[in-house]
């Protein structure tokens, strides 16, 4: 992996669910780090051939190996917020995260 392509600045969100005294939850995102992604394409026709859910709101971000990253954890990038669907740690030399935008209400 390039490193020099690694251009954009994104902010990893960790959940922490915490319990209320009424027996529900709540999940509130710390940030977990501030790491150098790089964004690349998404390539819909390989998630198709896999099954894998589609949106054409999906971003593709590659940075260096992390083995934490989860489904459901977030990222910030350019002010927007945005979940993660997927998480690739198929080649030692990055991670590749696919997120999706994501809608505040409803």
């Amino acid at each position: 992996m390039k490193i020099g392509a690694m251009d954009k600045r994104i902010v990893l969100l960790k959940p922490i669910v915490e319990h209320d005294d009424y027996g529900g939850q709540t999940t509130d995102y710390i940030k977990a780090d501030e790491v150098w992604a790089m964004l690349m394409q998404t390539n819909y026709s390989e998630q198709q051939a896999q099954g894998t859910p589609m949106n054409r709101s999906q971003l593709r971000f590659k940075i260096r190996p992390r083995h934490d990253i989860e489904r459901g954890w977030r990222v910030k990038y350019s002010g927007n917020n945005y979940v993660v669907d997927v998480v690739d740690n198929t080649f030692r030399d990055n991670t590749s995260i696919i997120v999706h935008s994501l809608e505040s209400g409803v």
